[in-house]
């Protein structure tokens, strides 16, 4: 009889401690380091940083197999003037087309494959994407892009002229008085 309460004891330890397991809070990766310098953040640790920096996100949607995918990193992400950009204006996050990760932005979980292909709507690549500091997603540019043609976007983005109705910090402009 003791053995049988012992018994119903430990499973319910054990039941209890492997629930318990699966609600904590998982640990972000950290950012990867890329040869030229840039520090890549996970879609969802990179969500994180932007809202609290008050940053837009940076997206590079990208493949392993993807010949334009390197050219991109090779003459457009060493340029020193976009690798600044990065840094100090956005928050820059990889996303790659096989990702086997889960996600879990304010409570939605969802694979970084259907993020990419079914949110972002992502089927070829590169593709670049802004996201606000609000989570509204500015646009896509897709395809290589030189550090020019890239820079004139961050430019677009980090003073939000791609919405009227907001200032040069995001803030909503002022109506003016007649």
């Amino acid at each position: 009889m003791k053995s049988t309460r012992l018994l119903s004891l430990l499973i319910f330890v054990f039941a209890t401690a492997t629930v318990m397991s699966g609600t904590g809070e998982k640990p972000s990766k950290p950012p990867q380091k890329d040869p030229n310098g840039i520090d890549w953040y996970g879609y969802e640790a990179g969500w994180k940083k932007a809202r609290a920096e008050n940053k837009h996100l940076f997206v590079d949607f990208t493949a392993t197999w993807c010949g334009w995918c390197r050219r991109l990193e090779q003459n457009t992400f060493s340029d020193t003037r976009v690798i600044t950009a990065l840094k100090n204006d956005f928050v820059p996050v990889k996303v790659w087309e096989k990702s086997p990760d889960t996600i879990d932005i304010d409570g939605f979980r969802i694979s970084e494959q259907d993020l990419r292909r079914k949110e972002f709507g992502v089927n070829s690549f590169p593709m670049l994407w802004f996201v606000s500091p609000k989570n509204v997603r500015v646009g896509p540019i897709r395809g290589y892009v030189d550090a020019n043609t890239l820079l004139n976007a961050f430019d677009i983005v980090k003073n939000y002229r791609y919405d009227s109705t907001l200032d040069a910090s995001g803030n909503p402009k002022k109506k003016e008085q007649p």
